[in-house]
């Protein structure tokens, strides 16, 4: 499964992240980044006077694997 992750820029300077599962995985760059800067301009996360994400710096699809070790749920009595 991939997500996608949103990285901005607060007004205080600090790189915070939105990640975003169960996206389409062909999203256009220039659409992501134009969701962004609409996002931002909405001005609707602030904490203590920081706007939270205030300017987009970045956006990536991560993809996660998971090699199971072990699985006692399988085990039957």
């Amino acid at each position: 499964m991939k997500q996608l992750d949103m990285e901005f820029v607060s007004s205080l300077g600090k790189v915070r992240h939105i990640k975003l599962k169960y996206v389409s995985e062909d999203l256009e760059p220039t659409a992501v980044k134009s969701a962004m800067t609409q996002l931002a301009g909405l001005k609707v996360f602030v904490k203590d006077d920081e706007e939270l994400y205030a300017q987009p710096q970045a956006a990536k699809y991560i993809e996660t694997i998971n090699t199971p070790l072990f699985d006692d749920k399988a085990v039957k009595a």
